[in-house]
């Protein structure tokens, strides 16, 4: 569903709901939902069940743009490496980590890089079998964009929710999991490695520390399938970042030796997934 769509069916929510009152007030009575309420309250209900539960990437990327840190080439997954991944498993966490590399490109404008991880991500889609959440336009919409940034961050973005409520609404909760678990888990290597002296740099930490929410969220999302062997990995895996976040309870600032623990987990497990 379009932007366009959605704001369409908020609208007339909003009106329903300013005139119920009215209606009320004449007959004494609730009016009955016609067909058309039904339809538009089930719509929201989908919309709201199936929406991008986390921050996007780039809310992190744009964070790190803003403080002028520079795009590092090589500090992402080689995109030529979507050809080695065979498993299931494996393809839905490196789709995340190249939906997060996607948005750092994008983000800093490096038009190769950008076409070379939509490439990678699009060979990844393919694999798992959920192409028909895509519009087969995509493709021919980058390439098209590739000068205009706001135009790419908006199909972008597109990309990746449409990703989630697919394979949510096809029952396959547990891979939408992994594709998120790839994409906060690349964010968070991004921040921690753009600088060899994080901890003094505040605008670095603050990016860090945004990014502990999300973690957080994940984590809850997950505990239903924590035991699964799809996820069971990726679960203990997001626990283990989320445990040196939780060192100094209380806190809102980061101590050095957290920084230099998150930087130390977020790239084991980074190298676990891309490997």
């Amino acid at each position: 569903m379009n932007m366009k769509s959605t704001y369409k069916i908020v609208s007339l929510a909003l009106l329903a709901g300013f005139l119920s009152p009215v209606f009320q007030s004449c007959t004494g009575q609730s009016p009955k939902k016609d067909s058309a309420q039904v339809a538009e309250d089930a719509i929201k209900k989908e919309i709201e069940e199936y929406a991008y539960p986390l921050p996007s990437t780039f809310e992190v990327t744009n964070m790190l743009n803003s403080i002028e840190a520079s795009y590092i080439v090589g500090i992402t997954n080689d995109a030529e490496k979507a050809d080695s991944y065979f498993t299931e498993k494996s393809k839905a966490l490196n789709l995340g980590i190249y939906t997060a590399d996607l948005a750092y490109a994008t983000t800093y404008n490096q038009k190769p890089e950008i076409q070379a991880y939509f490439s990678a991500s699009e060979k990844l889609v393919r694999e798992l079998d959920f192409t028909s959440a895509f519009d087969e336009s995509m493709p021919d919409q980058i390439e098209e964009n590739l000068d205009n940034k706001e135009k790419l961050v908006e199909i972008v973005t597109s990309m990746f929710q449409n990703a989630y409520s697919y394979l949510n609404k096809q029952g396959r909760t547990e891979l939408s999991y992994l594709v998120l678990t790839g994409s906060v888990v690349e964010g968070l290597y991004l921040t921690t490695h753009i600088s060899e002296n994080t901890f003094q740099n505040p605008k670095i930490l603050e990016a860090i520390i945004f990014q502990k929410d999300a973690l957080i969220e994940l984590e809850k999302m997950m505990e239903t399938y924590k035991d699964s062997d799809l996820l069971k990995e990726a679960y203990s895996s997001i626990k283990s970042i989320n445990a040196i976040y939780a060192m100094e309870e209380g806190s809102t600032a980061l101590t050095e030796k957290q920084v230099l623990s998150l930087t130390e987990t977020v790239a084991a497990i980074r190298a676990a997934f891309v490997q």
